[in-house]
């Protein structure tokens, strides 16, 4: 019996410090990544905006934080992140670039975790450059679901959250397009 709680008392301590420095790990590296995230959101914003717009300005409204670039001194593009949980890997965020003119600019991945060589390939050129400049109000979903846009061949989970994510990404835009100055 002595020997059952001499154990129980021993991993009970080697428990305890291994939780303390998990948490002193977890402390210390929090801030940086944050930090890290935030820079890569930001440059994932400045690059779907439309050609030729200003540094692009974070804003937030009604609860939706979003970018801004101005052209002209006049609104030109929004960045907006979309979300999708339904990746092949697991979640999807995308950095959407919506121009005031109604249309797609382009997207850029900030974080995904799809098959090597297939759903990674919803950030290729091949997916990318055929709905470039489609009018936000179309239909955004695969042709296997009745919409108008291509999946990547081997890759159709991929591909719906890649729209999925540019969906919401419009409900969120929808939400702030009277706030554009």
């Amino acid at each position: 019996m002595k020997e059952t709680i001499r154990l129980v008392v021993v991993l009970t301590v080697i428990c305890a410090v291994c939780s303390a420095l998990l948490a002193a790990v977890y402390k210390t590296t929090e801030k940086p990544i944050a930090l890290s995230l935030e820079r890569r959101t930001a440059a994932a914003a400045a690059k779907v905006m439309p050609a030729g717009c200003d540094a692009p300005e974070k804003r937030t409204s009604g609860g939706v934080t979003f970018f801004t670039a101005k052209r002209d001194g006049k609104v030109a593009g929004v960045a907006l992140e979309g979300f999708s949980k339904n990746g092949y890997g697991g979640d999807v965020r995308l950095m959407v670039g919506l121009g005031t003119d109604g249309k797609l600019v382009t997207f850029e991945v900030v974080q995904a975790t799809e098959t090597p060589g297939l759903g990674s390939k919803m950030s290729s050129d091949a997916f990318r450059n055929p709905i470039k400049g489609r009018k936000i109000a179309g239909n955004w979903q695969v042709k296997k679901d009745g919409g108008e846009v291509d999946a990547i061949t081997a890759a159709t989970i991929s591909s719906r959250a890649a729209l999925e994510c540019i969906r919401d990404a419009i409900t969120r835009f929808d939400q702030i397009k009277d706030e554009l100055e």
